[in-house]
């Protein structure tokens, strides 16, 4: 698990007490930008080894940030050649739908009552 905004946190949960930091995880505020493209460099370094071969990707953010470069998107290509995925959950109604056009998957999380609606319709 990475936790990002303007730096980045790795967090490895395969060890004994890896949900209990998934769980701290979900109790963080996050303020700040959103500097996609270090966290996405980092990952992809991971997910290019054999630790983490076939492995998905999941990305919770608001995705209001630019799109990624060429050579980065490349990267992504390339390792969903390879049986890797990549998800996206957006928190926000503003998320850059170009930048999220590079996951294979994505959800929009609607927190409000009104949002849920709209989501059913």
């Amino acid at each position: 698990m990475i936790l990002f905004s303007t730096t980045h946190i790795t967090y490895e949960l395969t060890k004994q007490d890896g949900l209990r930091e998934a769980a701290d995880f979900l109790s963080y505020s996050f303020h700040g930008g959103t500097d996609l493209e270090p966290v996405l460099e980092k990952s992809i370094d991971l997910m290019q080894s054999d630790t983490y071969r076939n492995a998905d990707m999941v990305v919770i953010s608001d995705f209001i940030a630019p799109e990624q470069s060429e050579e980065l998107v490349g990267k992504v290509e390339d390792l969903k050649s390879r049986k890797n995925r990549f998800h996206a959950i957006n928190l926000s109604k503003y998320g850059n739908p170009s930048l999220m056009s590079m996951f294979d998957h994505c959800w929009s999380y609607h927190p409000t009552l009104v949002g849920r609606l709209m989501k059913a319709w």
